[in-house]
């Protein structure tokens, strides 16, 4: 997985409220695993997901916009059938 975000930045507290059972079963395995290192990587997916999902929607216009090109026009090369 690519970073997009500075990873020496410092560290920040957050808490949370985790189901009891899903506690208890991760338990045993709580020498194996970083938990705050996993935690990092499914916020750092979860704000890619949603930053993603934000500029699609503030571009949505100009996608359609060029979508519509495309339809009218063909792709760029499609003449030389190296698409």
């Amino acid at each position: 997985m690519q970073v997009h975000y500075d990873t020496t930045a410092r560290k920040g507290r957050l808490s949370l409220s985790i189901n009891q059972n899903l506690l208890d079963r991760l338990e045993p395995y709580k020498q194996q695993v970083n938990f705050s290192a996993q935690a990092e990587q499914l916020l750092a997916r979860m704000l890619e997901e949603l930053e993603n999902r934000e500029w699609a929607e503030k571009n949505a216009e100009a996608l359609t916009a060029h979508g519509r090109d495309i339809a009218m026009t063909g792709l760029a090369g499609a003449e030389f059938e190296r698409i």
